[in-house]
């Protein structure tokens, strides 16, 4: 990465003996959601799969495109100046109850590849009682964890479904047998039941994110559902942002399913909605009109219809996310399926 003079590190390491962890935090950072803080973002998670491979690849929480939808402002971008070199570091914001700190994100990554430096860094934060966690997906990381002292407090098995978009079409969703298997090519024989990518402001989104919140919160009574993510989906204006799209799934005029995603730079889709008639709330009417097997099988319509369109947009791999919440059974059945693997995550602390 090229840096110019105005790259002015956030913090210089020898001053992190003498800022606390809230200070560092707030003062001496970079907002994912600043245009900025781009460049750093998209370094370090490239840099994460040149070492690591697809497993390295951080959440949609940490790409600057995501933060332009959402603004999480519990995920922090720091650069620490070592002498003449930058060592970006990723934090996080965890608050459990009472228990409050700051977490690492993966280690930290020096823009001119120097490992030793990204040790005192990491070491310097450790230390100082800055950073009390770091979350890590890959065993290198995770060695080198255990080798200074720490170890596993919690685990995720599920943290994050991906597929290889070129693989998972010549393997499942461009193959004829598999979309037979899974009804796809019988339902694209049914004229009435269309897709399209949103290119205006459209009134069949917020129709289907306020159906899926009714869906939760009805039949899963689910307490956590995030209004302000909804709501962010609902209003931000994705036919203005090319690094976004919203793929919109009708039959006869009914909407029954909305995928969304996320573009990088670095050939990583992130999908950030997925809708299907099974978590939404229809009329009697709405639903008589359609048929069961479009009900049943949309799910895998709509997978191969997406990755159809990240095939043309050139993505390498599509991020599904993790399984988490109430419904997590059945989203991890349709996940397993639709996509080509996941990878776990454990946080250590010393």
């Amino acid at each position: 990465m090229i840096l110019t003079p105005f790259d002015t590190p956030c913090i210089m390491i020898e001053n992190l003996s003498g800022i606390s962890a809230q200070d560092l935090f707030k003062y001496k950072c970079i907002n994912i959601k600043d245009k900025y803080s781009k460049k750093y973002a998209d370094f370090y998670n490239t840099e994460r799969y040149t070492r690591y491979g697809v497993c390295g690849i951080l959440p949609v929480g940490y790409s600057h495109e995501y933060h332009n939808i959402i603004n999480d402002w519990q995920r922090k971008i720091h650069t620490v100046g070592v002498d003449d070199d930058v060592v970006i570091v990723i934090l996080k914001h965890v608050q459990m109850f009472q228990n409050i700190y700051k977490r690492m994100e993966g280690l930290p990554i020096s823009i001119n590849g120097n490992r030793e430096n990204e040790e005192k860094v990491f070491d310097a934060l450790i230390d100082s009682g800055i950073v009390k966690k770091v979350l890590s997906s890959v065993k290198e990381e995770q060695d080198f964890l255990e080798n200074h002292g720490m170890s596993v407090s919690s685990e995720l098995k599920t943290y994050s479904y991906y597929c290889d978009v070129q693989s998972n079409w010549e393997n499942k969703s461009g193959v004829n047998r598999w979309r037979t298997k899974k009804g796809v090519n019988n339902l694209e024989k049914l004229s009435e039941l269309t897709y399209r990518i949103l290119d205006k402001k459209d009134s069949a989104v917020e129709k289907v994110i306020k159906s899926f919140s009714q869906y939760k919160e009805e039949v899963h009574n689910d307490r956590f559902l995030s209004k302000k993510f909804s709501k962010s989906i609902i209003e931000y204006p994705y036919w203005n942002d090319d690094k976004v799209d919203y793929y919109l799934f009708e039959y006869a005029g009914i909407p029954i399913g909305l995928v969304g995603y996320v573009y990088t730079d670095f050939g990583v889709a992130y999908q950030i909605i997925n809708k299907g008639i099974h978590s939404m709330i229809f009329t009697d009417e709405e639903l008589k009109s359609i048929p069961i097997d479009v009900q049943k099988r949309l799910g895998a319509y709509m997978h191969c219809k997406s990755i159809e369109i990240l095939k043309e947009k050139k993505m390498k791999y599509s991020f599904c996310g993790g399984v988490f919440d109430t419904m997590r059974k059945t989203i991890a059945i349709y996940k397993k399926l639709m996509n080509d693997d996941y990878f776990g995550m454990k946080v250590y602390s010393k």
